[in-house]
């Protein structure tokens, strides 16, 4: 079962996460199909939308999209307003334009090329300014993460060792293959297992933010 920390922050999945007022998206929101409120903030189906957009490793948004995907991106969605509304709480430095430019390139970056990033935003009516917005509500998430877990998460020397022996080593010489010096793939190993520890952290912590959260579902996605 795939965690609720790996579906958020894996790739940038993410979309409809704007703190700010725009006049364009409200008039939006009037016609658009609200299908849950999350503490009276509202997931729309276009939000789903923007997210399978901006997720380069879900199928492409101008075709049909199942019913499954889009009630597991309502989850993804439901669980990214939460994480959204706690790092609004948190004071934080100044975005940079530098920092948003190099989120927007790693972005693209993950799709086959600038084309087919192109081609799906605007298959569902995704500007460069609107991306720009969600792009920086994702960084403020990003920070709120590094604040609220990343800090505090530590990867011991015999954890590496323990990961090495009974996981590495066994599948690397599964494949005919001979497994390198430990001191070649320890700080790999140790980002690896610290990233499961973050994981582990953030599920137990949405999962109790879900619990004292006023979730409603108005609609099938």
């Amino acid at each position: 079962m795939i965690g609720v920390a790996t579906r958020i922050f894996c790739g940038l999945a993410f979309a409809g996460l704007l703190f700010g007022y725009s006049p364009e998206a409200s008039a939006q929101k009037v016609v658009d199909q609200i299908l849950a409120l999350v503490n009276d903030d509202i997931v729309a189906r276009t939000d789903l939308l923007w997210s399978i957009a901006l997720d380069s490793k879900a199928p492409s948004p101008a075709g049909p999209v199942s019913s499954d995907l889009l009630k597991q991106k309502l989850e993804v969605m439901i669980d990214q307003r939460l994480v959204a509304q706690e790092a609004a709480r948190v004071p934080s430095a100044e975005l940079t334009q530098d920092e948003v430019d190099k989120k927007r390139t790693e972005l693209i970056r993950s799709f086959k090329s600038e084309a087919e990033f192109r081609q799906r935003v605007e298959s569902v009516g995704l500007t460069p300014d609107r991306i720009d917005d969600l792009i920086r509500e994702r960084i403020l998430i990003d920070r709120f993460v590094d604040f609220r877990f990343r800090s505090f998460v530590l990867v011991t020397e015999p954890e590496i060792q323990k990961y090495y022996d009974e996981t590495l080593v066994p599948k690397v010489r599964a494949a005919g293959q001979v497994p390198p010096p430990i001191e070649k793939v320890s700080d790999d190993i140790g980002a690896l297992l610290k990233q499961e520890k973050i994981n582990q952290e953030i599920d137990r912590w949405l999962n109790t933010v879900r619990q004292r959260a006023d979730i409603v579902q108005l609609a099938e996605p």
